[in-house]
């Protein structure tokens, strides 16, 4: 990426909101554009026909907001060029609202970066969903609303990312991927491969007091986590599909002394009857 980059996470109130770039167009050279990287489950933008989905290439434009319910959006705002200037900035506004009323304020949902790591985003083909993207922290599908993994992409955001992954597809045949660099696609699209099983590890030249967390959801399973410089996220059984996962930097000694808590996973009930089997009846009775 050639140009200066910010990020933001705004919060997002139920109902239809807009998000403005503002700014006057530039007399020369390529506006610098605005793109919304990923959003909390239940919201969806709308653009002007004809528009790439989720960007805001000059000032003046305007996306749509649905929200089904609250969440978030991650934006990032991209400098065009060499030197190239950051937009003004963008305005979140509730439409319906009152006028004269406070603009939504930007919302931290992520934790803090680890000292040595990078900002990088996730994104994964999820059965009957599509491609689904998150920021480092969030979820992708999991305990609430679980969906079969089929692929998955690790890309950093203005940096390089340290690491690498490989996954297990399911399926005859079924095996270890090699391993995959930060940026490049490892798994299935359309062939109805789940994965089950995903390992990450650190690069050589990653900073010494970093490692990595994971948490993984297998259906039928609760939340498994693993933290080290080299994690393996698989399910109970070879059978198990990856449902859910959520990656991060964490500081080498952080959580070693503690055990993390198990989170159920929201799925259909699957109830199963078991017959005692008849007692014999004494001949004499």
């Amino acid at each position: 990426m050639s140009g200066p980059e910010r990020r933001a996470t705004l919060r997002v109130e139920r109902g239809l909101s807009a998000l403005s770039y503002r700014g006057e167009p530039l007399a020369h050279g390529a506006a610098p554009e605005v793109e919304v990287v990923a959003v909390s489950p239940g919201i969806s933008l709308l653009g002007a026909p004809g528009e790439r989905p989720g960007l805001l290439a000059a000032p003046g434009q305007v996306l749509v907001v649905v929200a089904e319910e609250p969440g978030a959006i991650d934006v990032v705002m991209r400098g065009t060029g060499v030197g190239g200037a950051l937009p003004a900035g963008l305005d979140l506004k509730r439409m319906g609202a009152e006028a004269g009323s406070a603009p939504a304020p930007a919302l931290r949902l992520r934790p803090d970066l680890a000292e040595g790591g990078v900002e990088f985003l996730v994104r994964a083909h999820v059965s009957l969903r599509g491609d689904i993207a998150a920021p480092r922290g969030h979820w992708i599908c999991g305990p609430d609303t679980p969906g079969r993994i089929e692929g998955i992409e690790m890309r950093g955001v203005a940096a390089d990312l340290p690491l690498e992954y490989q996954v297990a597809s399911g399926g005859r045949g079924a095996g270890w991927s090699p391993w995959t660099p930060a940026g490049a696609y490892a798994g299935t699209r359309g062939r109805a491969l789940p994965l089950i099983g995903l390992r990450v590890r650190l690069l050589p030249d990653a900073a010494p007091g970093l490692a990595l967390r994971g948490d993984g959801v297998f259906l039928g399973s609760s939340v498994a986590t693993r933290q080290g410089r080299e994690i393996e996220l698989v399910g109970p059984t070879p059978l198990d599909p990856l449902v859910g996962v959520r990656l991060d930097f964490v500081a080498a000694a952080e959580g070693a002394a503690r055990a993390p808590m198990s989170t159920p996973v929201r799925q259909p009930s699957r109830l199963r009857v078991f017959r005692r089997p008849a007692r014999e009846v004494d001949a004499a009775a």
